[in-house]
């Protein structure tokens, strides 16, 4: 990425959804960008809405009325931004939401995740759009918490899940672009997954386990180095802790006071995607931190 901000972002108009929102304002203002000129919001009514919704209006009634109430939602929330009334269309959410955001050479596309930044428990936590938009991939999403405010966006670094394949490679060049904008800094964060310690207990020494931990350490930052080196980044902290990559990520993060928190994805088939669970889309759904998953 070069050059500044262009979003496009996934207008919702349900109550306190307004997180994508706020982070896209965030976004901007920080990068010292009108976001009037650089965020393009998009609706999109899906067909099985519009049926039902003619049946008490026309089409260009219900357009020029769901107009109406985005720019509410957004005056209220950009203040003086002067934000433009979004675009209102019908049809498939997921496909009109991409081609919009390729189309008009986005950054992102910015979308907000069903549940708040502290949910738990087993319910869906990512819609049904921001699922399949993270399925298909086709540029990169950020998923913003539902309830997240500008105010708590995090006053720390941009930070890359790094596991040394070339999606994090990927991943880490679109987020230096990020931080650069945002006069951030990057931090590439690992992490190293011990063996379950309690599987193996009164089989190893609590002695040789803490040494096992250490060359699991080191190893993981002879290979942050060695990613480094053959992708030729310099002059950026890295941080390679122990530990389960879920919900370490979440944690780490957090800790740092993160502003974002940036992953590849692997360009498996539509059908390992839909069966596997991966950690962007899992880091999406249960952080506080907005997630960037990219191509």
């Amino acid at each position: 990425m070069s050059g500044p901000f262009e979003f496009t972002l996934g207008l919702d108009l349900r109550p306190q959804t307004t997180g994508a929102i706020e982070y896209a304002m965030w976004l901007c203002k920080t990068a010292n960008m009108k976001a009037a000129g650089h965020v393009r919001p998009l609706h999109v009514i899906e067909p099985d809405a519009m049926v039902e919704l003619m049946r008490h209006a026309d089409e260009a009634t219900i357009i020029g009325a769901f107009k109406q109430r985005g720019k509410e939602i957004l005056d209220s929330i950009a203040h003086d931004g002067h934000m433009h009334a979004p675009e209102v269309l019908g049809g498939d959410a997921v496909e009109l939401l991409e081609t919009r955001a390729v189309d008009q050479g986005s950054t992102a596309l910015i979308v907000g995740r069903r549940a708040p930044g502290d949910a738990t428990g087993s319910f869906p936590r990512l819609g049904i759009v921001a699922r399949k938009l993270l399925r298909r991939l086709r540029l990169p999403i950020i998923v913003a918490p539902s309830d997240l405010l500008a105010s708590n966006v995090g006053e720390g670094p941009v930070v890359v899940a790094v596991d040394f394949q070339e999606s994090s490679a990927r991943a880490v060049k679109w987020a230096q672009g990020v931080a650069d904008s945002l006069g951030r800094e990057l931090l590439l964060l690992h992490l190293a997954e011990m063996p379950d310690q309690l599987g193996y207990a009164g089989f190893i020494q609590s002695e040789r386990w803490e040494q096992l931990a250490r060359e699991i350490l080191d190893r993981g930052n002879e290979r942050m180095a060695q990613f480094m080196r053959a992708h030729d980044i310099s002059g950026v902290r890295t941080s390679v802790v122990r530990g389960p990559v879920l919900p370490g990520l979440i944690e780490a993060a957090s800790a740092a006071k993160a502003c974002m928190l940036v992953s590849g994805s692997g360009h498996h088939g539509m059908l390992h995607r839909v069966i596997v669970p991966s950690v962007a889309s899992e880091s999406a759904a249960i952080s506080s931190v907005p997630v960037a998953v990219v191509p």
